[in-house]
């Protein structure tokens, strides 16, 4: 690879915990929790003066706030792309119920369920990886001159995982993202990456 290929680091951030009743699935757009987030190794990993990519969700909205005075971004926008899969009208109710509602279903040995699964109301992963993969791609056709910091979700990681890597959306909801983790990648500038090949995307650290 010649040195003076454009090459953007990518800083997928997941958002800080967030406040839900015990034993039931999480609201779809609920507050990050009132106590205090160990935000020191994210503030010694990601660049100042980047361009920062929000969901809209409360969650990631409260999470960039955290950040913001320290890493100074250079300008903010709100992605609708980004937002977490839904699960529609199970948001806030008992996980046993749920459960029951699943138990003649496919299963999946790590997530709830299986990646092309609709819960009522809502939103398949497979769904949610196909619109993160269309905001990749969009990417993949601009050129930056600083870093790009996303504050979004563990389901949008993973779907941009499943992008990157040309991976089966069942595949990526094998990767576990903890809240403040994230995901580093550098992406290629496409005049440049789709000469050889490899991929326009390499993953950097996993979460």
């Amino acid at each position: 690879m010649e040195h003076n290929t454009p090459i953007t680091r990518f800083y997928f951030v997941r958002h800080a915990a967030v406040q839900k009743v015990a034993g039931c699935l999480p609201p779809h757009d609920p507050p990050i929790t009132d106590h205090s987030h160990d935000l020191t190794h994210l503030l010694a990993s990601l660049p100042t003066g980047a361009d920062w990519h929000i969901s809209p969700l409360q969650r990631t909205r409260q999470t960039a706030d955290l950040l913001m005075t320290q890493l100074q971004p250079q300008s903010i926008k709100m992605e609708p792309a980004l937002v977490e899969q839904s699960f529609g009208n199970w948001h806030d109710q008992p996980v046993d119920e749920i459960w029951k509602e699943l138990k003649d279903k496919p299963r999946h040995n790590w997530s709830f369920m299986t990646a092309s699964f609709i819960p009522p109301d809502g939103e398949s992963f497979v769904q949610q990886c196909a619109r993160v993969a269309d905001w990749c791609k969009i990417q993949e056709q601009q050129e930056f001159i600083v870093p790009q910091i996303l504050i979004a979700h563990a389901g949008t990681i993973c779907a941009v995982l499943a992008h990157m890597l040309a991976i089966p959306p069942d595949r990526a909801l094998a990767f576990t993202v903890p809240n403040l983790g994230y995901l580093e990648a550098h992406l290629m500038n496409a005049s440049h990456g789709t000469q050889h090949a490899g991929g326009l995307w390499q993953v950097k650290s996993l979460p």
